[in-house]
């Protein structure tokens, strides 16, 4: 994929979001508000609508739901060949431990990576993600905080180049072929990235690792509920572009 191509999905999957799609539907009813005000009213009611209702738990709990429960948690039972801990984030610290560094969901996947691999006294830990914004790779990142929590280095490889699900399958193919892999993600996110193994050749199971959905739900309006469906329509428009492309 072509580096314009991936910020220009990037952007446009930013925009698509329930809080920047809520600030432009607003953007737009105040410029409409004397040329159509009964439509700009309505745009803006619905704009209203939208933030109020995808950051309240109980909805966003819904939105969440319809894309983290496809696939069970990982048995360590089923023997692998190697464990992969697909990229998340990490912040640029100075002065603190590897682990530190890691976002929430690249910590709870990590964590389930190393549940998989205590199973699996033979196998290998695959690390991705590229650098971003950030100083290094985060796979570069998530190799160092893996040897920090006991992992012997010699049982890691770093993928530092993918920027995306995608890249991270087919760059990892040529070092999976015959083997039995474990894919750890967000289990939000592990439906799509699933389909991108297997459309590279690469055999897999799925090893879900954050589920941000609650079967109960308080009747808060938070930032918290607010992140849960975002999550929901990131992997919508995910999804529907995977679809598009194939």
């Amino acid at each position: 994929m072509g580096i314009a191509l991936f910020y220009l999905k990037k952007i446009i999957g930013m925009m698509l979001m329930p809080i920047p799609l809520t600030l432009l539907a607003m953007l737009l009813a105040f410029f409409l508000m004397k040329k159509c005000p009964k439509f700009a009213k309505l745009l803006l009611f619905c704009a209203i609508l939208l933030l109020g209702l995808t950051s309240w738990s109980p909805v966003a709990d819904k939105l969440i739901a319809t894309v983290e429960h496809d696939f069970p948690v990982f048995d360590t039972k089923q023997p692998v060949d190697v464990v992969i801990v697909l990229g998340s984030g990490h912040k640029d610290l100075s002065n603190t431990p590897e682990i530190m560094q890691l976002g929430n969901s690249a910590l709870f996947r990590l964590e389930e990576g190393l549940r998989i691999l205590k199973a699996n006294p033979n196998a290998q830990l695959f690390v991705s993600g590229y650098s971003g914004e950030m100083t290094e790779p985060h796979a570069e990142v998530m190799r160092r905080a893996a040897i920090e929590l006991g992992v012997q280095p010699d049982r890691i490889r770093a993928f530092p180049l993918a920027k995306d699900t995608e890249e991270e399958a087919n760059s990892m193919k040529p070092y999976l072929e015959g083997k039995n892999a474990a894919l750890v993600t967000e289990a939000s996110h592990l439906k799509r990235a699933s389909i991108f193994f297997e459309q590279a050749g690469i055999k897999i199971i799925p090893a879900p690792a954050m589920y941000l959905g609650s079967e109960k739900s308080d009747w808060q309006i938070d930032a918290n509920a607010a992140y849960k469906s975002q999550r929901a329509f990131y992997e919508w428009l995910g999804r529907g572009w995977q679809w598009i492309k194939n």
